[in-house]
């Protein structure tokens, strides 16, 4: 399977990339070459493509996007408003959405608003994974790599287009567009 980044580094141009080009107004050689070097990102899971998902190109020289989140917690597990939420953000052309969904049934939730956003969508796999060490280790602090990295899979599988990773970053980079 190729990815934007793989057929980029090819000078292949990819439908999203065509699509991104044409968004924002800008050569898709320029596109090309910026997702081949890592300052373009087009967030596209395959799983999704059968479903009309609006293709969203974020990075260097882009227009800014609209980012929502939404999100259930341990307190308030409310779908129907989460939902809600979600076409909203459609309606008004949110680009993203990112669920931050860290309570009740993470899969039922995500399917759900997978499900009622057919624009790019992100999650947090380690709120599952989390969850996954308190139910089967009792102790959230039991999580290992295996954990986290099924939950991840998990996510793509279900067609989670990007997903925040919560970890530290030790080293200073700096990349001009």
């Amino acid at each position: 399977m190729s990815t934007q980044v793989s057929s980029a580094r090819r000078g292949i141009a990819t439908e999203e990339m065509i699509t991104v080009a044409k968004e924002e107004e800008i050569s898709l050689d320029n596109i090309i070459h910026k997702v081949a070097n890592g300052s373009i990102i087009i967030p596209n899971n395959n799983s999704r493509k059968q479903k009309k998902i609006k293709t969203t190109g974020i990075g260097c020289g882009l227009k800014t996007k609209v980012n929502v989140n939404i999100s259930t917690s341990t307190l308030s597990q409310d779908i129907d408003e989460e939902i809600s939420k979600a076409k909203v953000a459609v309606k008004y052309g949110g680009d993203t959405i990112m669920d931050l969904s860290d309570g009740g049934d993470l899969d039922s939730i995500r399917e759900r608003l997978l499900e009622a956003a057919p624009i790019t969508f992100g999650a947090v796999p380690i709120y599952q994974a989390y969850w996954h060490a308190v139910d089967k280790y009792k102790n959230p602090l039991n999580i290992t790599e295996d954990d986290f990295l099924n939950a991840f899979e998990k996510h793509a599988k279900d067609g989670v287009d990007y997903t925040t990773i919560h970890s530290g970053i030790t080293r200073i980079w700096h990349n001009e567009c």
